[in-house]
């Protein structure tokens, strides 16, 4: 299977696609305060980057210094069984050691009693060149279409997320806020004040622990005084 390279314009810098899945990880951690079921939706497990939209789509990213490396399942295409291997033919050795080593591990499942990845296409890059397993529209399909959002510019991932998770207009702000705090200081700790904890406006205490859990991954905490509302 040869490679193919993406030239659409959303998938073009491994840093934004990054800052995307930031921007998407805040705003879920904001949702689940008082929606605790959709807590799968978004998850962070250090440099890794998994989505779940629920419907038999899931997807990891792995983000490594220079590049990225990211797996998609769609069950609407594992009765094709391709090799997890197969789709790396054309990648480079970084890229391959990455997915094995890393990416590959969020997809496993069993397979006739053996556990192994699954995975119906995959998508690696830098922020130059992107590359997928299959012509871009079949990438999609086949699960990419899970970072299309994340990938995109800030503006329409902030709109399509107000929209997504009918955030307030306090909410908002506060997902604009802290978004830009987290890329400013991406490896400084930031807590959450006890005005930014009230404009989550929940007394559900599984929500409450869901948006702990969530933000914690990102590095943002809540204040210590503020472990009820």
């Amino acid at each position: 299977m040869n490679e193919k390279e993406s030239t659409h314009g959303l998938w073009m810098e491994s840093s934004k696609h990054m800052a995307g899945c930031i921007l998407a990880s805040i705003a879920h951690a904001i949702f689940v305060a008082n929606n605790p079921d959709f807590a799968y939706e978004h998850s962070w497990d250090d440099d890794h980057y998994s989505t779940n939209d629920g419907q038999g789509c899931r997807g990891t990213v792995t983000f490594g210094q220079d590049i990225f490396m990211a797996g998609f399942r769609n069950e609407e295409f594992v009765e094709e069984i391709i090799e997890a291997s197969d789709l790396l033919i054309e990648a480079s050795e970084k890229v391959k050691q990455m997915a094995i080593n890393d990416t590959f591990h969020y997809l496993l499942d069993d397979v006739d009693g053996v556990v192994i990845p699954v995975v119906t296409t995959i998508l690696w890059g830098d922020d130059s060149r992107v590359f997928s397993s299959h012509p871009y529209e079949e990438m999609m399909e086949r699960g990419g279409s899970l970072l299309e959002i994340q990938a995109s510019v800030y503006k329409i991932g902030l709109e399509y997320w107000e929209e997504y998770y009918e955030l307030t207009e306090s909410q908002l702000a506060l997902l604009e806020k802290l978004y830009h705090l987290k890329i400013k200081k991406s490896s400084q700790a930031i807590t959450l004040s006890h005005e930014d904890i009230q404009v989550l406006d929940t007394s559900n205490m599984e929500g409450i622990e869901e948006s702990k859990i969530s933000f914690s991954e990102i590095g943002i905490d809540w204040s210590d005084n503020d472990c009820f509302i």
